[in-house]
């Protein structure tokens, strides 16, 4: 499978680095080059592309325009110089946020995920979760609204809600949903589970873990390392990575703001 891809930038050195770097790999197809919103609103609608690498702040609509005028959403990679979008870029479910400059080797980090969260879904089904995610109302979310799985164990169909998985965690191809009393394998990953979940409630704490924030009892924070331990209400324990801190003070400041 080819992944199709559209360029948006409005600085022309920066749209010609990611297609070059793009060139190199046989599993992409860049379908068109743009240097506005009006122009990436025009090549979406005609090219209906798997992936668009988006830049945020341009002349006229901005990336986050561009994405509310779409009736139909591709996976997104927002590709900036400005850190201060980073949070609202991922209430808008991109699967990755590039800060400018950045070096090859973590443009194909997210390009890998990217194409990864692709092959995994269905792409129609893709789309039409994230519309709904986009267009879930906040009120829905905080009612508990939740999302629902389909797993096969030993030929039966159990279908499991999210509102009672308590954490996920990465295991190969797989993600393990620990619920009050077992754990279920599903296929997927956890970076594609995050894209579908931010919006019914689960945190990413570290780059395998996923928590659900109603289970969440009690979050520490450990000054000798810079990570934090949460203590769910079924008593695990689980530990934060470094590089989710600024995610985990969002979250607690939300919570305080309750």
């Amino acid at each position: 499978m080819r992944v199709s891809c559209i360029v948006v930038d409005d600085e022309p050195l920066a749209r010609q680095r990611i297609e070059r770097l793009l060139g190199h790999i046989e599993l992409t197809t860049v379908l068109a080059s743009c240097a506005n919103g009006k122009e990436a609103l025009a090549a979406i609608d005609k090219y209906q592309p798997d992936l668009v690498f988006l830049d945020i702040q341009m002349p006229g609509l901005n990336g986050f325009d561009v994405l509310d005028r779409l009736t139909s959403l591709p996976a997104i990679i927002f590709v900036t110089a400005f850190d201060q979008y980073a949070i609202k870029a991922f209430e808008y479910h991109a699967i990755d946020y590039l800060l400018k400059p950045y070096k090859d080797e973590r443009f194909l980090e997210a390009l890998s995920n990217a194409v990864r969260q692709i092959q995994l879904h269905n792409l129609d089904s893709l789309q039409n979760k994230l519309i709904q995610l986009r267009d879930t109302p906040k009120e829905a979310v905080e009612e508990g609204l939740p999302q629902y799985f389909e797993i096969k164990e030993q030929g039966r169909n159990i279908t499991l809600s999210s509102n009672n998985i308590y954490w996920m965690s990465a295991a190969g191809n797989y993600v393990e949903f620990h619920m009050q009393d077992k754990v279920y394998l599903y296929r997927s990953s956890i970076s594609a589970l995050e894209y579908e979940l931010q919006a019914f409630g689960f945190l990413r704490i570290h780059r395998s873990i996923l928590v659900n924030k109603r289970y969440i009892d009690k979050v520490n924070y450990l000054h000798s390392n810079n990570q934090y331990t949460f203590l769910l209400k079924n008593e695990e324990t689980l530990l934060s990575a470094r590089s989710y801190k600024e995610r985990i003070i969002q979250f607690m400041d939300e919570e305080k703001d309750k």
